[in-house]
């Protein structure tokens, strides 16, 4: 694995920590949220558009329930939605490593750097908030 896949997720990363903080309040955490929903959608089209099996398309929809619903309980519990981006890193790693063919080989690195930045980030400022 290179490290510029995963600097590049880091730096995307960033820039969705940049839209949560300017949209700010409430809604903040509705974009971190929504933001991990996304990521487990991608799978879904990758899977779908890769002509993968009907197998393949299922585990990936039940990645996308999975994460869609740690994405609406953290609308009551926020650091739900921290721990559920680094339980992407999890989906990430024990699943797409290395990467299926219709995985873009590059993909999961940078789904780890964005994954566990933003992951780390929310539940930082999620416990913060709680104390």
């Amino acid at each position: 694995m290179t490290l510029l896949p995963v600097g590049l997720g880091v730096l995307a990363a960033f820039l969705l920590v940049l839209v949560g903080r300017w949209v700010g309040g409430r809604r903040e955490n509705r974009v971190y949220a929504a933001g991990l929903v996304v990521a487990a959608l991608i799978y879904v089209l990758l899977a779908l558009v890769g002509g993968t099996s009907g197998r393949e398309v299922g585990v990936e929809l039940v990645g996308l329930a999975l994460f869609g619903a740690v994405a609406l309980i953290g609308m009551r519990f926020p650091l739900a939605i921290g721990l559920g981006w680094l339980g992407h890193v999890l989906w990430d790693v024990v699943l797409h490593r290395p990467p299926e063919a219709w995985v873009p080989e590059w993909y999961p690195a940078l789904c780890l750097g964005f994954d566990v930045a933003v992951g780390l980030y929310v539940s930082l400022i999620s416990w913060r908030s709680a104390r």
